[in-house]
């Protein structure tokens, strides 16, 4: 996966070859991603949908543009229900969830 990003003033532009299916079409996808707790808050809505993705690093890099203060919270995230610890491999319509860390006991 070649990844490329050029920042100009406070413009971010970037590309990502995404995953390639084997047939070699490059595969782009939709993405339901929730947010939670204080996340609602930073990102003023409890639900964006986007179109377009070709990897979780390509709706990393679009979820860090559309909201730039998520950077300064700590978070989880869940793909469809499961916390990941890595960056996993996306489907089509998946589910993704951004949530602030859990307490209590």
């Amino acid at each position: 996966m070649k990844h490329i990003e050029l920042q100009v003033n406070n413009c971010r532009l970037y590309h990502d070859e995404g995953i390639k299916s084997r047939h070699g079409k490059n595969i782009v996808m939709e993405i339901n991603v929730l947010f939670f707790g204080v996340l609602t808050e930073v990102t003023g809505t409890h639900r964006k949908h986007y179109r377009g993705i070709r990897s979780f690093s390509d709706l990393k890099y679009r979820i860090r543009d559309d909201f730039p203060g998520i950077e300064n919270y700590n978070f989880r995230i869940a793909v469809n229900n499961r916390i990941v610890n890595e960056d996993p491999v996306l489907n089509d319509n998946d589910e993704v969830a951004y949530m602030p860390p859990f307490t209590g006991g």
